[in-house]
């Protein structure tokens, strides 16, 4: 898989963001901005990690940030599909204690 991509869907209340590819320092920006912008707003929102390839600590903050963003907002974010070399990650780092994180989307969503 080449690149970086993220894209956004509706399902009813919920917005879903689907992450791919690499999330270094250059993508991690754009994934800051999109969640910046929904979480406020989007008040459900899973987050589909299924199709990253990499995760670093930039990217990690900017997941952080939105979490962190959603209970201010009184928001809720969920991660979805995390790959198990980004969950190892995550596990090393303390953060899957922070978050709500479900095998897959569907799960996710019905966990709202």
């Amino acid at each position: 898989m080449d690149g970086f991509s993220i894209t956004s869907e509706r399902k009813e209340d919920i917005t879903i963001v689907t992450v791919s590819g690499r999330v270094d320092s250059a993508t991690s920006k754009t994934m800051d901005a999109e969640l910046e912008k929904l979480i406020p707003t989007d008040k459900k929102v899973v987050l589909n990690l299924k199709n990253v390839e990499f995760l670093s600590s930039a990217g990690v903050r900017a997941i952080v940030k939105a979490l962190k963003t959603a209970k201010k907002t009184r928001g809720s974010l969920k991660l979805a599909s995390i790959p198990d070399h980004i969950a190892e990650i995550l596990q090393t780092l303390g953060m899957m204690e922070l978050m709500e994180a479900y095998p897959s989307v569907e799960e996710a969503i019905a966990s709202f």
